[in-house]
């Protein structure tokens, strides 16, 4: 190899050594400048999230909180905040990190925490027991203790608030969600149903409904053709009650409630569409009830069985919603639809503010199984089960399905714990 072909060899390796090298240097500089941004990004990621925890707290202290916070430094940069209302009670958060001119985002939706999340919840179990049979799928919560009597089965977590009471020390409950004791969760007392009064009578005055009534008892049959019947009068008798008037749900309860002022209410039937009924301000235990005098449905099944995830989960076909608030009880009647069938069906999620769910009558002989499809929260435990060494002598085991869609949507106007809880964190 000649002089000449060592000058090409030397100028091509130099030519290439020069290009690498000026590709290592861009490589370096977009690695540092990605390390950068990398590290701008968490930044202000971090606080956007501190920003929205800032601000969740200060919705928890005052639900009525909508001031928000303006360019507010924090750890090498700025943080601001807004917050809407919604339609439907709910708030909605959005905190902006800021820090080296990149921005991030995190998005909450909070909603008041509703009462409707429970599959049971009582206030005071006195001497009430969970016997063998009685099983409920979802969350259970007494603020008392929970009184055992049996092999009773628990699918969701259980929480108590003084522990367990083994009325029957041969008992083996099977808690398959865990339990948990010292968890402290009231329900107010004398709460009052001013919101459903008012959202019944504003259907009446400005929306042209009928669905609100005063000082007399109210017969209301369902149809699945999203149609309800009502009567009024007095008493457990139907045939000494007024003509029946039939009208589409939606204009005999424009804003989805249903309200007696000073009465009892009698319900049976077929749901179709979303509905509370009421029946509240009593001025004795003889009024301001509900009684169940038949099957209580939806069309459409609120929760089927998964055969894959082995558990009840929910029919996203099913629509339908209905709250029974009580001042007082509930009542299975003892009518001879309720006595014949041996078991009662009842979608619904249940609220009695001082009373409980329970039997018209407790002498009637055993009729097989509470089927219900939703939830019960009342202050006390009342009696649905009467038993001898176990075995069922009256009334009613009960097979509980919590309706999961009462985690994220609820009955019009269904009562809440006053406070804000969580539903969605977006970042």
């Amino acid at each position: 190899m000649g002089g000449k072909g060592t000058i090409l060899i030397v100028l091509g390796f130099t030519i290439s050594f020069l290009a690498f090298g000026r590709n290592f240097l861009n490589l370096t500089k977009r690695s540092s400048e990605n390390v950068v941004d990398y590290y701008s990004e968490a930044k202000a990621h971090n606080i956007a999230v501190s920003a929205a925890n800032f601000a969740c707290n200060e919705l928890y202290r005052d639900q009525a909180w909508d001031t928000g916070f303006s360019e507010t430094d924090f750890q090498g940069g700025t943080y601001s905040v807004q917050v809407k209302d919604t339609l439907v009670d709910s708030k909605v958060v959005i905190a902006t990190g800021l820090y080296n001119e990149i921005s991030e985002v995190v998005r909450i939706i909070l909603q008041p925490s509703s009462y409707a999340k429970f599959a049971w919840y009582t206030g005071n179990m006195s001497s009430k027991i969970f016997i063998t049979g009685d099983t409920v799928w979802g969350p259970f919560h007494t603020q008392s203790q929970l009184n055992i009597g049996g092999d009773a089965v628990f699918w969701g977590k259980a929480t108590t608030l003084k522990g367990l009471n083994y009325a029957d020390k041969t008992a083996e409950p099977k808690f398959y969600g865990g339990i948990e004791h010292g968890v402290d969760i009231p329900l107010p007392v004398n709460y009052q149903f001013d919101k459903e009064r008012n959202a019944a009578v504003d259907g009446v005055d400005n929306h042209g409904g009928s669905s609100y009534f005063e000082n007399t008892d109210v017969w209301l049959t369902l149809f699945d053709d999203g149609t309800i019947e009502y009567r009024t009068g007095s008493g457990p008798d139907s045939t000494t009650y007024s003509a029946p008037i039939k009208e589409d749900l939606t204009t005999f309860a424009p804003n989805g409630v249903v309200y007696l002022k000073k009465g009892n209410i009698y319900v049976s039937g077929t749901l179709n569409g979303k509905l509370t009924i009421g029946s509240g301000e009593s001025s004795g235990a003889g009024q301001g009830n509900i009684y169940l005098v038949d099957d209580l449905v939806y069309p459409d099944d609120p929760m089927v069985w998964d055969d894959v995830a082995e558990k009840y989960v929910p029919n996203n076909d099913c629509e339908n919603m209905l709250g029974l608030l009580a001042t007082n009880n509930v009542y299975i009647a003892d009518t001879d639809a309720n006595v014949a069938d041996k078991d009662i069906h009842v979608d619904a999620s249940i609220f009695c503010a001082q009373g409980g769910f329970t039997m018209e009558n407790s002498t009637i002989p055993p009729s097989g199984t509470l089927y219900l499809r939703g939830g019960v929260v009342a202050a006390k435990e009342e009696i649905l089960a009467l038993t001898k060494k176990d075995a069922l002598t009256g009334g009613y085991k009960k097979f509980v399905i919590f309706d999961e869609r009462f985690m994220l949507s609820i009955p019009p106007t269904f009562p809440n714990t006053g406070k804000l809880e969580v539903m969605s964190w977006y970042e």
